[in-house]
């Protein structure tokens, strides 16, 4: 650890005593023209109000230069002021007249006329998100405060296409389009990354994280196979933090209160340490009592207990050179899930439940990253190293009604704890955007060290005799390596070729020790054993862009997820055989369109992904063992629509919609055949809508509200489409209403939270007896938010 931690502060800080300029040549005419060419060349992204720079001339700007630098001498005489907004952003601004300062009290200046627009990585290169030729849905910090995004469930109500759920608290269901799988053995790869600040995060028990200080989080669709940190299938979640800022001090306070005891305090102080480091550090801590009790027992269930840290320094000794040292440290725990049987001992109310068992959970979060870019005449240099590591461990019940209450069987209670200690380093070259294209190629390393502990006790029905007793006891060790290339050719008459691949070197080294305390001859061990799997996953991307705001294109992009281990294998012989990995081939077609002087945003896409080798948890009727396999191939065809428009100042309208038949085309094992059944966690339907307002008083402060709904269809929960396992459709809405002082220095709002207090299921069992646990009901509240 000694020698990864030296590796990180050694490539933070040992190119920041070097400063290089860059040969800068933007001609002489409209400042919005050369605004624009600079932000390509520094890959900056320029916000400003359309009113403050039209008409506006500059007389341009050569030579060698930083890019701070060329951007004063573009702005020369004109009066416009500049604001830098965290490490990727400049505001360009016009301040008001000093007589007119003296006059009245300071009013924070309203929203720009047009939709706002937002700089994204997706291609590991600073881009406006329409200009992208990637589906995605981007939410912006305005969007994700207004909507109280405090989860991924609540970004999934904000996306089409992705559902997230949960089976318990260490094993949320991430799917994105239909890809997803459910497995917890600590030898698998999950189909959707969960990406924080270009860090990759491993395990789903460590990316349902409590959500804050946010600067926005993108969702990209379909196989991600070129250019992120593991290759996967279904897409990323690509999460960023607010940044420090060199010029600027900010203290911020938001504090909630509400129903089931909900107290939240949030935070944030960043300051300027000089001309060349500032730092920040944030906090999130949450407590709500639960919804949910065990009758038998008395305990609370589906409580909250957060706390979140996070600290960033950021060095830049020089404007073409950047280092951001992260941390951060987090810790969760509640009274376990409320799992209610419907059937036996059933009193008829949901948020009890008929367990008898002591349940509980607990997650200890922690992480350190440092980032460095350069910026060079020759092309940018960005190198990554990071650590993260996680230590979960919860108790539950697995069948849903207390052994007493059970006539056969018994009551399977498990002990599920983990371990992750993963480091990453990523090392890419972005070349100048020359007037041919551009590209980006680099190299990316994991390693981790991964340890699994499942205890599962059986209880016997009506006695409570132990019936079953079993410790699986894993450790997966893994290795990847990827190198990538991508790059865009310009084309003649406004075409766009976009090429990549990447290829992949996965090694996983697996051990389990299995013991059965009832049944000794059971027990076994099978160590160092090894499996290693290469794939090559190019893209292909054609995209036309015929006026300025309206683009479209049609892709061609192949993913995998990796293979692995059976960590909860019965029998040695199923553990020694690995599974392999599946593959998605992905074709699609899009457009990206802005209209009305940039008022109403319409995005559209359609695609078919082919599976093969789609990795499935089954149980061979033939042989009676439970394992994770190979099992065939699917289908998965849809379409997704996203509009956003802004009929005036103060509002903002979106909707989203998304339609998806996921299939199997054949997937037969033992006795069972499901081919022709639909995928699991792909609802055929979803559409959201949302409404933000803010409504100036005439400088009196601001009105301001909020509200969405989201639906989901119907979906399976497994292969096998038992409508017993089936999630019934719901729609869920949420709602907000505020007043915001004249300089937006104070704010009250206050929320509800699923209004309609409707019942939505998140997991069924059919384990011995149906059971159900349901989501969050109706919660509300008051938020006091402050700036200093």
């Amino acid at each position: 650890m000694v020698r990864h931690t030296l590796a990180i502060a050694a490539l933070a800080l040992c190119a920041a005593a070097q400063a290089q300029t860059r040969d800068i040549n933007i001609g002489a005419g409209d400042l919005k023209a050369a605004l624009d060419a600079w932000s390509n060349q520094s890959g900056v992204q320029v916000l400003y109000s359309s009113a403050d720079i039209d008409g506006v001339q500059t007389r341009g700007v050569r030579g060698p230069l930083s890019a701070d630098d060329a951007l004063k001498q573009l702005l020369g005489n004109s009066g416009l002021q500049v604001r830098h907004d965290g490490a990727s952003a400049v505001v360009i601004f016009r301040r008001p007249p000093a007589a007119a300062s003296a006059a009245a009290a300071p009013v924070a200046a309203e929203p720009a006329e047009g939709l706002a627009s937002i700089t994204v990585t997706a291609q590991k290169r600073s881009q406006a998100a329409q200009s992208v030729p990637i589906s995605m849905t981007t939410l912006s910090a305005r969007t994700l405060e207004a909507n109280r995004v405090q989860n991924l469930q609540d970004v999934s109500r904000l996306t089409p296409g992705l559902l997230v759920s949960s089976f318990s608290q260490t094993n949320p269901t991430i799917a994105i389009r239909g890809i997803s799988n459910t497995f917890s053995q600590i030898g698998v790869s999950k189909p959707v990354a969960v990406v924080v600040d270009d860090v990759f995060i491993p395990r789903n028990s460590a990316a349902s994280f409590e959500l804050f200080d946010l600067d926005s989080i993108n969702v990209l669709k379909g196989p991600q196979g070129t250019l992120f940190g593991r290759n996967v299938t279904g897409g990323a979640i690509v999460i960023t933090t607010r940044q420090p800022a060199l010029d600027e001090r900010a203290a911020e306070a938001q504090v909630s209160f509400g129903n089931l005891g909900e107290r939240l305090f949030n935070g944030l102080v960043s300051t300027p340490l000089s001309e060349t480091a500032a730092i920040k550090f944030s906090t999130s801590v949450r407590e709500r009592d639960g919804y949910g009790r065990d009758r038998l027992t008395g305990q609370e269930l589906d409580d909250l207990n957060s706390r979140n840290y996070r600290a960033q320094l950021l060095l830049k000794p020089d404007s073409d050179i950047e280092a951001t040292l992260s941390a951060d440290y987090s810790e969760d725990w509640n009274g376990g899930r409320t799992l209610s049987s419907s059937t036996l001992g059933d009193d008829g109310n949901p948020r009890t439940a008929e367990l008898g068992v002591q349940q509980g959970f607990k997650r200890y979060i922690s992480g350190m990253s440092a980032r460095l870019n350069w910026k060079l005449a020759a092309g940018d240099l960005t190198a990554i190293s990071a650590y993260r590591s996680s230590r979960a461990s919860e108790d539950y019940s697995g069948v849903g009604a207390h052994y007493s209450l059970l006539a056969t069987g018994s009551q399977s209670i498990p002990r599920d704890a983990d371990n992750i200690d993963t480091w990453s380093h990523e090392l890419r070259y972005a070349s100048p955007k020359w007037a041919a294209g551009d590209f980006v190629t680099g190299l990316y390393y994991m390693s981790e060290e991964g340890a699994r502990q499942l205890w599962t006790r059986g209880l016997a029905a009506r006695t409570g005799a132990l019936a079953s007793s079993t410790l699986a006891d894993q450790q997966v060790d893994t290795k990847s390596l990827g190198v990538f290339a991508d790059g865009v050719l310009h084309l003649p008459a406004t075409f766009d070729l976009t090429a990549g691949v990447r290829y992949t070197h996965d090694e996983k080294t697996a051990g389990l020790t299995r013991t059965d305390y009832l049944r000794p001859a059971a027990t076994f061990s099978s160590n160092g054993n090894k499996a290693s799997w290469s794939e090559l996953t190019p893209r292909v991307v054609l995209s036309w862009q015929p006026q300025a705001n309206l683009m479209w294109y049609a892709s061609a992009t192949r993913g995998f997820t990796a293979g692995g281990f059976n960590g909860d294998a019965s029998t040695a012989a199923i553990f020694r055989t690995p599974f392999d990995p599946e593959k998605v081939t992905n074709i699609e077609a899009g457009v990206k369109s802005q209209w009305l002087n940039n008022r109403l945003r319409l995005n559209a896409s359609l695609y078919k992904m082919k599976y093969t080798d789609k990795q499935e948890f089954v149980n061979n009727t033939l042989t009676g063992i439970l394992s994770i396999i190979n099992a065939g191939k699917a289908t998965v065809k849809g379409g997704e629509l996203e509009v956003a428009y802004k009929p005036t100042r103060w509002l903002d309208l979106s909707a989203g919609y998304s339609h998806l038949n996921g299939v199997y085309d054949s997937f037969a094992v033992g006795t069972f055949n499901y081919t022709g059944n639909r995928l699991s966690s792909a609802p055929a339907n979803q559409y959201s809508a949302a409404a933000n307002m803010t409504l100036p008083l005439n400088g009196a402060g601001f009105v301001t509200a909020a509200a969405n709904y989201a639906w989901r269809d119907t979906y399976n929960t497994g292969a096998a489409a038992d409508p017993n396992l089936q999630i019934p459709g719901y729609g869920l809405a949420n709602m907000s209403i505020g007043y915001e002082s004249p300089d937006r220095s104070w704010k009250v709002t206050a929320w509800v939270k699923n209004a309609n207090d409707t019942r939505y299921i998140l997991t069924r069992s059919t384990q011995v007896v149906r059971a159900e646990y349901d989501g969050e009901p109706r919660t509300f509240g008051l938020t006091l938010g402050a700036k200093f």
